[in-house]
């Protein structure tokens, strides 16, 4: 009786008849009853046992068949139209020999994969090895505080994120990230790694903003620029200009001084007129003498400091005497009168003398405010009234030892006031 041989997914491969062989695969089929059968039944079990091994592939393959490529030392598969090499994986410390193309190796030291090109290990990832801990950039998901999750590449460097990258509008991270309070467009870099700040490193052309300000807001010290807000120096050495910084202004305290480095310290002030530079005042740096062409002042009168006995207002009559230089007027039509405490000096001698409360600036000459009792008329001359204040003289009052200058308006009132005067003593 005839043997039906089945394939495993139960399709009819062949009928061997009995007394005969079949051979339409690479195995010898045997029928009932045939001559010498156990010869070819051996030979299909060592076939099996050695895959095949053979420099050229089996005839007639059936899906599936194994086959060692003796030739190329490669286990192969029929896909049921062609053979296919299998790649093995090995996992251990050094690399494995007798390759082939395709092969995986899992390096246990460094816990990296790698795959055999046919010349070279080349490695499938990741990128660090375990000493190194995770390092390179990986992409991530963070939710923020208002549940919204966003897609970003997270820059490691040995566990630690040095720095994230994100397309989004700035955001916080609804779970906390050590050194990443929020997290903006671009590149955003931790506060702290470490003991380190990380930074951009290197020069750049442009930049948008420099911790807010646009570039265009600064000054640059190679080039001549100009400003239109309040430009200020933030120490005690100033501001130096020249190119062996030749004048230098420098502060100590409320005192402003000019240094002059060279020419023996002095220091002189132009104002240019029509490109056509004239000089307003020069400071001699060796005497602190101060001389110049056309010197002028807002105010108008030139005072100097004296010793007073008390503090005294501004627009008071003195006299010389009292516990110390200057004391208040006392009597009228007094002889003694030096002069009035000036309101704003044009020029103040002996200016390091006191303070206003100690030494008061006393108007000798000039126009100064005048405290005065009773009527005075513009062009009246001015005597002492007693108790520092002046009056006008009557007519046969005034002498040359008792005026103290002349009136240069009308007070309408008997009570005491203030009149322009110009002063001069004698």
């Amino acid at each position: 009786m005839a043997y039906t041989i089945n394939l495993t997914d139960g399709t009819i491969f062949a009928t061997v008849a009995d007394g005969t062989i079949n051979t339409s695969s690479s195995m010898i089929l045997v029928g009932k009853n045939y001559a010498g059968y156990g010869e070819f039944l051996n030979e299909n079990v060592i076939h099996l046992l050695e895959n095949s091994s053979n420099t050229t592939a089996p005839g007639a393959p059936l899906t599936g068949q194994l086959w060692w490529d003796s030739a190329n030392g490669l286990m192969k598969v029929y896909n049921g139209s062609q053979w296919k090499t299998i790649s093995s994986t090995t996992a251990q410390a050094s690399a494995p020999t007798n390759n082939v193309t395709g092969d995986l190796w899992y390096d246990t030291v460094n816990a990296q994969l790698k795959v055999w090109t046919g010349s070279a290990w080349l490695l499938v990832g990741p990128a660090f090895t375990s000493g190194q801990g995770t390092t390179g950039a990986i992409a991530d998901s963070i939710t923020d505080n208002v549940a919204v999750s966003h897609v970003v590449i997270k820059l490691f460097v040995e566990d630690d994120i040095v720095g994230i990258v994100s397309k989004d509008a700035a955001f916080t991270p609804a779970s906390s990230i050590s050194g990443y309070t929020t997290i903006r467009p671009g590149i955003t870099l931790s506060t702290l790694v470490g003991a380190q700040v990380p930074l951009f490193q290197g020069t750049a052309s442009v930049a948008q903003t420099l911790e807010g300000y646009d570039p265009t807001d600064f000054l640059l010290k190679n080039v001549a620029e100009t400003t239109t807000g309040t430009f200020a120096v933030l120490n005690n050495t100033g501001l130096s200009v020249g190119s062996n910084q030749d004048i230098r202004l420098g502060v100590a305290g409320t005192t402003a001084t000019f240094y002059n480095q060279t020419n023996n310290g002095n220091i002189t002030f132009n104002v240019n007129k029509n490109n056509v530079p004239t000089t307003v005042m020069t400071i001699n740096g060796a005497t602190g003498g101060i001389s110049g062409t056309n010197i002028s002042a807002q105010y108008a009168d030139v005072a100097e400091r004296f010793a007073a006995d008390d503090v005294m207002e501004a627009g008071t009559v003195v006299e010389l005497g009292g516990a110390n230089e200057i004391t208040q007027v006392t009597d009228e039509l007094s002889e003694k009168v030096f002069g009035v405490i000036s309101t704003r000096a044009a020029y103040l001698m002996n200016s390091l003398a006191g303070s206003d409360d100690t030494h008061p600036a006393v108007a000798m000459t000039g126009r100064v405010p005048v405290n005065t009792v009773g009527l005075v008329r513009k062009g009246d001359r001015l005597v002492s009234a007693g108790n520092g204040l002046a009056r006008a003289a009557a007519p046969g009052e005034a002498t040359a030892f008792n005026v103290i200058g002349r009136s240069l308006n009308d007070k309408l009132t008997q009570e005491q006031g203030i009149v322009e005067a110009i002063v001069k003593i004698n």
